[in-house]
């Protein structure tokens, strides 16, 4: 397959007033992690996009804003065994039938509104995340239900969210776009899980 999510992608900066001012917590990139998956008619791929930097910022107790930038130059795929297969697949991703890496090295995500889940219990999603999704140079809003808890003073948050690629000018094989492909046909829709931690 040759889609990715990114994706996981993101810088997010968000001011948000709360009374009191928030404090931006760092994200440890060696211990946060980003996976993508796309699916085709045949089968599907998953990946990684490292982490670059970003923040999580804590005001009044809760979550209100984040930051956060991917390496789209790093992206890798997880699930082809074979080295050359895994090379051909991953630099046709960074290539511009997909993520153009040479001209748009990062993807980026910024927070517009963070809002507390009402009623949610300890473990579950327990807020509702908007923002602007950057990939290729075009930005389009995504909002997801995300994980956001303290742990040793340490600020994580997790989430799956899911973007439509065309909407970023990845049109390869798209179904939706290509109406003669049959079984080559990859799926508009990625996959992002992320798991990301700041301090």
């Amino acid at each position: 397959m040759k889609t990715l999510a990114l994706s996981t992608l993101l810088v997010f900066t968000t001011q948000i007033s709360l009374g009191q001012a928030a404090a931006e917590l760092a994200v440890y990139p060696a211990t946060s992690r980003v996976l993508w998956t796309a699916t085709k008619v045949t089968g599907e791929h998953s990946g990684e996009v490292p982490v670059q930097g970003g923040v999580i910022n804590i005001g009044g107790g809760r979550m209100v804003g984040a930051q956060m930038t991917l390496d789209m130059s790093k992206l890798t795929c997880i699930d082809v065994e074979n080295e050359g297969s895994n090379a051909k697949l991953v630099n046709h991703l960074k290539g511009p039938d997909f993520f153009d890496v040479e001209n748009h090295g990062t993807a980026q995500f910024i927070t517009t509104s963070v809002e507390p889940i009402a009623d949610a219990k300890p473990g579950q999603l327990n807020y509702k995340v908007t923002g602007d999704l950057t990939i290729k140079g075009v930005t389009a809003p995504n909002t997801f239900d995300c994980l956001f808890y303290m742990k040793d003073g340490t600020a994580h948050a997790a989430a799956s969210i899911v973007f439509d690629r065309t909407k970023y000018g990845v049109n390869y094989r798209s179904g939706s776009i290509f109406t003669d492909l049959a079984d080559k046909a990859i799926a508009d829709d990625v996959t992002v899980t992320f798991d990301v931690a700041g301090k």
